[in-house]
């Protein structure tokens, strides 16, 4: 029975153009084995962020690399198996050589397989992932790929995989040789045996074996090295890639740090490869070379296997072994002793689990519906105010906010007819909602440290449902103000949900969760606005005029579709939500609080929360001012219409959202909390000056690019610093307290910036909130580390 070998590699781009390294990261990237993030959110990164600007620099370095013709890992690659094919006898085996992003590929195997005459072909095939340890990014990809292209095969023949070899005598005794020789040649102080590495999360929590393999590997290797003390001879792990955290020691730290202690010479060899490429020939022969050489140290990079003879025939004696079932006798086998000695790998900030993470999908859900409610309405105000004003005009509310508006201004005209007048009116409508909330948010958080998370929830959310069906037959101002009143009352749950967060996750991973609730207001504020212009478009009145009777108006599908987003929400979370306050923590605060909202905001007895409460209040009144202004700005100073307006506010949303997706939700465990607050809070600052001085679309999106980035940092590491100075039990109630004053902010913010922009001009409500912001920043910086709290 004729048998074939499939020896299967990775491959490289087909030139150093940028085109085709950008196609090869983008189908290498593209590989949910290599990079098992959501595939929504990491299609948007690797679309949006990495594929435009990471392959030139990529190119660079493969350029390093480029013969002409090809690259070190397909010409090595191709080699061996050429070596390979000598030493197995040809009327019994057929050795192949595929590659994942190369050619030739698996479907040009199958197509050749598919052409022999049916008493030629290989009967049996053993496929070789040609990567010594497993791990699910190298050899799962393999398997999978395999997979794909027997979809597409009628006759398929008995086929097997070899998914490691880390441990066999041909790869440990020829990785040895190896090693000794370059030893001997060039006089060394210490040697890093440097694997490539994987996420830490990996490994901890997806049980991926690869970080047992590679210590073992380790093992092996340094009992067989000759020419340098065992206690110089490290681990460590290369070729980070994006935010998370990876095995570790890192291989560059550790190599400069051995510079750095007195090392002259550190040799580095790299067993997760058996064929040089990029990560050792350019990483380790190159840059690391010259990082340690910057330090006064040689770096020397030790070979791959290569073709080595001695490699090959060994190796093809293990796959006849192999493939005759006899593995174990040509394996080395590892103590007890060793086994248990491997160091533990651990993480600062430790990933969240499947359950926290479907736990957050519904408050996601919810905090995202609640700012669709609250922002729904902001492109309605100025029709808003003309169709009440011709349906509704003697309603006593519509009278009394014009009549204080007009006296206010005291132009002396009708305000009811300016633009001016229609400004304020949204934001008096806006200031109704965000101080139902600063009153509401307390309360909420407070009620549900007592009766639990999931009551609070399901009745505010009701009740939002409820107010948007109130604004669906709001034929009259006055049902429209008692929607907005239902709708900001329950609009306080974000304090609940927000403690949701708190109650499933710990204080190293709970910026992530936090982030998370930014994405959602982020989002909740590109999505509102856009539904309520969109949806204004259709006027179920003018379709079927009897509505009218029923109280309907030109406003009532945003409203309808509102309320069925809440209702099923409703649904969603009593059938989906599952409690996060247990019984045994409820009630057990040890501060016994008012209901009153004045008495609410009384200084908490525990150290930080106070300074973060009242630095997040000030930093969100410069922030919510510039937010209230901007588009007064943009009209007057470039002549924005409705939709310039609209794209603006996209794009604040959509940098806030990916910001916080991408870095913060990352970074900030690690970074510290406190740090990355108030490095967003700094980052405001050029925002508003460039706003402030805006002629042009370049200084305006400039400034706006900063201050979404800055916003984008600093609100969800307040949060989450709030929720770590604060006890389980006090969850909600300070949480509660801090969306209170973050809904008072937005009520004073506006009016300041209003009065400011009006008195004085255009700049100064931007000049004066980037000078403003220095007070929460000073406040900020005084805080002491979560952990020492």
């Amino acid at each position: 029975m004729k048998k074939k070998i499939v020896l299967v590699q990775l491959g490289s781009p087909k030139s150093p153009k940028v085109s085709d390294v950008r196609k090869f990261l983008k189908e290498f990237l593209g590989d949910p084995r290599v990079v098992d993030l959501h595939p929504f959110f990491w299609k948007i990164i690797l679309y949006c962020f990495i594929l435009p600007f990471r392959p030139k620099k990529s190119a660079e370095l493969y350029a390093r690399i480029w013969n002409g013709q090809s690259f070190p890992l397909i010409d090595g690659t191709m080699q061996f198996a050429e070596q390979l094919r000598g030493l197995f006898p040809a009327h019994e085996y057929e050795v192949n050589e595929v590659f994942l992003l190369s050619e030739p590929r698996y479907e040009s195997l199958w197509r050749e397989w598919a052409a022999q005459e049916e008493n030629a072909r290989a009967e049996k095939w053993l496929i070789i992932p040609m990567f010594p340890q497993y791990s699910e990014a190298t050899t799962a990809s393999v398997i999978d790929l395999f997979f794909q292209e027997l979809q597409h095969q009628v006759v398929i023949p008995d086929f097997a995989f070899m998914t490691h070899f880390h441990k066999s005598r041909a790869f440990i005794d020829a990785s040895i040789k190896m090693i000794n020789k370059t030893l001997k040649e060039q006089a060394t102080d210490e040697l890093v045996i440097s694997f490539h590495g994987i996420p830490t999360r990996r490994v901890l929590y997806k049980k991926d074996p690869y970080y047992k393999h590679c210590y073992e590997t380790f093992v092996l290797l340094k009992k067989g090295v000759e020419g340098v003390a065992k206690e110089a001879i490290f681990m460590s792990f290369q070729s980070r890639f994006g935010a998370e955290e990876w095995l570790g020691p890192y291989t560059d730290n550790l190599v400069k740090e051995r510079v750095q202690k007195g090392a002259k010479t550190v040799a580095v060899y790299c067993p997760s490869f058996v064929v040089d490429c990029l990560e050792t020939t350019d990483e380790i022969g190159h840059e690391l070379k010259n990082e340690g050489a910057a330090l006064g140290g040689d770096v020397i990079h030790i070979p791959c296997l290569n073709s080595d003879p001695v490699w090959c025939q060994n190796f093809a004696a293990y796959i006849k072994s192999y493939e005759a079932g006899q593995r174990s006798p040509l394996e080395y086998q590892l103590t007890e002793e060793e086994q248990m000695s491997r160091p533990e790998q651990t993480m600062q900030a430790p990933p969240l689990s499947d359950k926290t993470k479907g736990i957050l999908k519904i408050v996601f859900l919810t905090l995202f519906l609640d700012l669709v409610g609250f922002s729904i309405i902001f492109p309605l105000f100025p029709a808003l105010a003309k169709h009440y004003l011709t349906v509704d005009s003697d309603n006593y509310f519509l009278k009394l906010i014009f009549d204080s508006i007009t006296n206010f201004m005291s132009s002396g005209g009708d305000a009811t007819l300016s633009m001016s007048g229609i400004v304020l009116f949204g934001g008096a409508l806006g200031a109704i909602y965000s101080l139902l909330q600063f009153i509401a948010a307390p309360l909420w958080g407070i009620i549900s440290d007592r009766i639990g998370r999931k009551p609070v929830l399901l009745v505010s959310v009701f009740g939002l449902a409820l107010s948007y069906v109130l604004w669906f037959f709001a034929g009259s101002f006055t049902l429209l103000i008692i929607a907005r009143f239902v709708g900001g009352i329950m609009g306080g749950n974000i304090s609940t949900a927000t403690a949701v967060v708190a109650d499933i996750t710990e204080k190293s991973n709970r910026s992530k969760g936090m982030a998370i609730i930014g994405i959602a207001f982020a989002l909740g504020f590109i999505i509102g606005p856009a539904m309520g212009g969109i949806l204004s478009l259709t006027d179920l009145t003018q379709i079927y005029p009897f509505l009218l009777e029923y109280g309907v108006n030109p406003f009532s599908m945003a409203a309808g579709l509102a309320a069925i987003l809440s209702f099923f929400n409703f649904y969603y979370i009593w059938k989906k939500f599952p409690e996060t306050l247990p019984p045994e923590k409820r009630g057990k605060g040890s501060v016994d609080r008012t209901s009153n909202p004045v008495k609410l905001l009384m200084p908490l007895p525990y150290p930080g929360v106070n300074l973060t409460n009242f630095g997040h209040f000030l930093f969100l009144m410069a922030f919510s001012g510039m937010e209230f202004t901007l588009t007064f700005l943009a009209v007057e100073r470039l002549s924005f219409s409705s939709l310039d307006n609209a794209y603006m506010f996209i794009f604040i949303g959509f940098v806030i959202a990916f910001v916080q997706g991408g870095v913060v939700r990352r970074k900030a465990a690690q970074v510290g909390e406190k740090k990355m607050a108030l490095m967003g809070l700094v980052i405001l600052i050029p925002g508003l000056i460039c706003i402030g001085y805006t002629t042009g679309l370049l200084l305006l999106y400039l400034g706006l690019l900063f201050l979404a980035t800055g916003s984008a940092m600093a609100i969800p590491c307040l949060t989450s610093l709030v929720s770590l100075y604060t006890p389980a039990a006090e969850q909600g109630r300070s949480i509660g307290i801090f969306r209170s004053l973050g809904a008072l902010a937005r009520v004073i913010g506006p009016m300041i910036a209003a009065i400011v922009y009006w008195r004085m001009g255009a700049e100064w409500p931007y000049w004066l909130g980037a000078i403003f912001l220095l007070i929460p920043i000073l406040l900020i910086a005084r805080l002491p580390k979560p952990q020492e709290v």
